[in-house]
């Protein structure tokens, strides 16, 4: 393998690995050998910090990003490791909210070479281990870490965080981690450590048995988050029978989970990270969310993005919709994975206004004639959607169905004027 000296060089060998967003499960590794014989050639970085590890089917994402925020307005240098990337590779690994930069990433490739070129990671694998040698490297106080992918074997489990998160249990991803809830919540409970707590979201039923009985077998304290009985109204989310209540910028009640789980992670780390009540309120309330999740698009029009990808997911974006307007009276811009387009999936998404469809590239993606026996819609191209996209200016528009779009739509979406 050549030696890393630029950029260029890291992308093109980046590109050469297959990513699970074009290739599927043949991309993945789920495998920890490799990850932690590579980690261990680096001196085991992930070691050398404390870690709050998260996974869940959805939530995770935003638990992450709003950790990241209050630890980080409490004076805290953190580490964030999320995936996939929205726009741009770089956002994967932040410290204190600044991305790695290109001269950072070529060092990492540059001192790893040799070793990348003896043990062939994955592309996630590369990533996850990119991030522990970074947040080492920068010596944080607390590295935030996103799973990529189920939990048991998913590269990021050879951390010991100071505790585990799993956010909720869905159908997804079905065919590497179990067709029923009970088979994915043993995979997500795969992160649990013993004697180390674990915080649940909205999580009951036969998943939460699950979860239980392998917290009972790691002696790992479970803590759930409905203890703080969260509710929602219009972007208000009250704690503890609404003796907090929080005034956020958040659009979708799920939402009322994802705080709860973040307020019940400050409590148990206050002992060594302290947060006072006044400063993790200030955080929730000042938080602008987590890119593409029901992001707003253009301060100009009533255009947000959803990268709504599960069933669970939908039914949480949809519902913020029609807190917003009668479905009726809205307009769906949608684009996915093959895999996501099921006849129940596609059910959820009728009775929009109108419906258009977007292709993308890769052979997961779906394509317009996968769609077409399920929901009568337009099929938008690079060459139509400037037109269409004038005509959509005094509509609210839901741009939905896969972080792998976001991409096309903030490009397009973003110098409308």
């Amino acid at each position: 393998m050549k030696p890393f000296n630029t950029i260029e060089e890291v992308w093109g060998f980046l590109d050469s690995i297959p990513m699970f967003q074009k290739s599927g499960t043949s991309a993945a590794n789920f495998s920890l050998e490799k990850i932690r014989t590579f980690c261990e050639r680096l001196g085991n970085p992930q070691n050398e910090y404390p870690s709050i590890h998260v996974a869940g089917t959805n939530g995770k994402g935003t638990t992450c990003y709003l950790l990241e925020k209050v630890y980080a307005d409490a004076g805290y240098k953190t580490g964030l490791f999320t995936s996939p990337h929205l726009l741009r590779y770089n956002e994967r690994v932040r410290v204190n909210g600044e991305e790695i930069t290109d001269a950072q990433l070529v060092e990492f490739f540059k001192e790893s070479a040799e070793l990348l070129q003896e043990i062939q990671l994955s592309y996630f694998e590369i990533s996850t281990a990119l991030a522990f040698w970074f947040f080492a490297k920068e010596e944080v106080d607390l590295a935030i870490i996103e799973t990529g992918l189920g939990g048991r074997l998913d590269s990021t489990n050879i951390v010991t965080p100071e505790v585990s998160v799993i956010t909720s249990i869905g159908l997804d991803h079905q065919n590497v981690l179990g067709d029923t809830f009970e088979e994915i919540a043993r995979e997500k409970a795969g992160i649990i450590k013993k004697n180390k707590p674990v915080v649940l979201g909205n999580i009951s039923g036969s998943p939460l048995n699950e979860i239980s009985k392998v917290a009972v077998n790691k002696d790992a304290q479970l803590y759930k988050a409905e203890r703080l009985q969260p509710e929602w109204k219009n972007g208000v989310i009250s704690l503890n029978k609404a003796s907090v209540q929080l005034k956020t910028t958040f659009k979708e009640s799920i939402n009322r989970w994802n705080v709860a789980m973040v307020w019940k992670v400050v409590d148990i780390l206050n002992a060594k990270f302290k947060v006072k009540e006044e400063q993790l309120i200030r955080s929730i309330e000042s938080f602008a969310g987590a890119p593409g999740r029901f992001e707003k698009l253009n301060p100009g029009f009533e255009w947000y993005f959803s990268g709504s990808h599960n069933a669970q997911a939908l039914e949480s974006s949809l519902s913020a919709v029609e807190e917003m307007k009668p479905m009726q009276e809205v307009v769906l811009v949608f684009s996915g994975m093959k895999d996501k387009i099921t006849p129940e999936f596609m059910e959820q998404l009728q009775g929009f206004k109108k419906a258009y469809f977007v292709e993308q590239e890769g052979e997961r993606a779906a394509k317009f004639e996968n769609i077409r026996e399920f929901m009568e819609a337009e099929l938008i191209t690079e060459n139509d959607k400037e037109i269409i996209l004038n005509e959509l200016k005094t509509e609210l528009v839901i741009f939905m169905g896969s972080f792998y779009f976001y991409p096309i739509v903030k490009r397009w979406t973003t110098n409308v004027s």
